[in-house]
């Protein structure tokens, strides 16, 4: 049989690899970790904004939209949290790979979370947006309406976007479960994350949270895992050749002739 022709011939160079192993899951990892950072900081300035139940909801509306410092963490809460989901597609890839057969899920859950993500933060921001940089838009009582109505849609889109990181999160576990390609204590983790989201009207207001640390958890096992691989990629250095010692000289005995004067 003939060899391979990936390998060379001697004296050649080794055909290059399409992408180093010990690179594959460090950015992923790197961006699970900003994801999940910018997710808990982006919830925790959403749960700022008023609330709309109860018969002062329209007075809380109206006074905490007038303040022109809300307005502006409105807008960077919007921000942050588009960001956190961009970053959170990339993060997808990686749990994808780890999910082997299962990956579907994964990737159907993940894509489904990170869409409404960034609805619920379009939704639950374009007043105060609006409000900050259109003049013939003012906060009054008959525009503060519609704030608690874009609220409430924003909390609809929290609700299924938690139903979709539920369905990513199973199956992770049970692909962890099947193939140890996960660790037992973030599958486990990333379970009961699951569980509690399957609440959504009653628990939307804290899953969020729970994932961006069950995400800073999972980007801290991406990164390991590319630093035990390229651990194990490095070649073992080489002990240098000592220098091969030459024959002593021969003593004859003799000395050179003096030279006459």
């Amino acid at each position: 049989m003939m060899a391979s022709q990936s390998a060379g011939a001697p004296g050649t160079d080794p055909a290059p690899h399409a992408e180093p192993t010990q690179h594959r899951d460090l950015w992923p990892g790197i961006a699970g970790l900003l994801a999940g950072a910018l997710l808990i900081a982006g919830h925790a300035l959403w749960l700022g904004t008023p609330d709309t139940e109860g018969s002062g909801a329209l007075r809380r509306a109206f006074f905490y939209y007038v303040d022109d410092g809300n307005q502006d963490v409105a807008e960077a809460t919007a921000l942050i949290l588009l960001v956190s989901g961009l970053l959170f597609l990339f993060f997808l890839v990686a749990l994808s790979r780890l999910a082997g057969n299962r990956s579907h899920l994964v990737l159907v859950g993940g894509t489904v979370f990170t869409a409404f993500l960034m609805v619920g933060a379009l939704a639950g921001n374009i007043f105060a947006i609006t409000v900050s940089h259109s003049e013939s838009f003012p906060v009054v009582p008959e525009t503060a309406l519609i704030s608690i109505l874009l609220l409430n849609v924003a909390y609809g889109a929290m609700i299924a976007s938690m139903a979709g990181a539920a369905v990513m999160l199973f199956g992770l576990w049970r692909a962890g479960q099947e193939t140890g390609a996960i660790p037992a204590w973030l599958g486990w983790a990333g379970f009961a994350v699951a569980v509690v989201s399957l609440a959504g009207p009653f628990t939307a207001w804290l899953t969020p949270l729970l994932l961006g640390v069950w995400a800073l958890g999972a980007g801290v096992v991406l990164i390991m895992n590319a630093r035990i691989e390229r651990a194990e990629g490095e070649p073992e250095p080489k002990p240098e050749p000592e220098p091969a010692a030459g024959p002593p000289a021969a003593d004859t005995g003799q000395t050179a002739p003096d030279k006459e004067s």
